[in-house]
């Protein structure tokens, strides 16, 4: 379902430039998938589908994964999540011939790519995923995947997340308001981890502010409210793309 899904969103919008899956790695990653994103060649993205049920410590090793000392001491779940994203991440990097580099954990918790390799990883539940880019034109990239979130968990967040103005553009659409507000929600999460790094510190929700959105091919635009740094002043348009994945959404920031 995942892969035909991806495939049609392909086709609406160019944004996929080729769809493949992968053999699978075993029990814990039961599906893979691997494609060129954002119309842009030089982003790979690889997603997994994994087991929760079929976790154990042991596969980092199997997997050729180190494991932290903050990720050892962590509950089992936070570990399963972190060995799904690195075994993303190791496959991501496949494209740049740095397949045996490790991804370390910066001092926010945020991946640490190989230079000079950008990149970003992000998991829900049962799948993760990771993007990089090796382009020096790119200062920062960003992803973020989540499931659908309902109507009523929408009910309880939607003053923090979107303001009037945003939440009027969603219902002047016929799509579902929950696939879009999670949309509007993943892109703010992709901006943030695709500015994080030249930025240098944490930012909510309100410093960007949707004004544009294009359902039909997955696009939003983006403008930053208030000014982050020098780089990123307040006016400036950040454009990111969406696609619904069955009961997820996958989001991309390029900057």
């Amino acid at each position: 379902m995942l892969e035909t899904e991806i495939a049609m969103k392909e086709t609406a919008s160019e944004a996929a430039s080729s769809v493949s899956m992968l053999t699978s790695a075993g029990a814990f990653i039961s599906k893979e998938w691997f494609f060129s994103a954002h119309n842009l060649e030089n982003i790979k993205v690889h997603m997994c589908l994994f087991s929760p049920d079929s976790y154990d410590d042991s596969l980092f090793h199997k997997y050729g994964i180190e494991s932290p000392e903050q990720i050892s001491d962590a509950v089992a779940k936070r570990r399963m999540e972190f060995l799904a994203g690195r075994f993303s991440a190791k496959r991501a990097l496949r494209e740049f011939s740095a397949e045996g580099e490790q991804v370390g954990i910066g001092s926010a918790r945020s991946p640490v790519f190989p230079a000079p390799i950008k990149g970003s990883i992000s998991h829900s539940r049962n799948m993760a995923c990771c993007a990089v880019t090796q382009s020096t034109g790119i200062k920062g990239l960003g992803i973020d995947v989540e499931h659908i979130i309902t109507s009523t968990q929408v009910m309880k967040i939607s003053d923090i997340v979107i303001n009037s103005d945003e939440a009027n553009l969603l219902l002047s659409t016929p799509f579902s308001y929950s696939q879009l507000f999670t949309a509007v929600f993943s892109a703010k999460e992709s901006i943030f981890k695709a500015l994080y790094p030249s930025v240098g510190y944490y930012f909510g929700f309100e410093y960007v502010a949707m004004r544009h959105l294009e359902p039909d091919i997955g696009s939003f635009s983006f403008e930053i409210t208030k000014t982050l740094s020098d780089e990123f002043p307040k006016g400036k348009v950040i454009y990111t793309k969406f696609y619904i994945l069955d009961d997820k959404v996958f989001t991309m920031a390029v900057v």
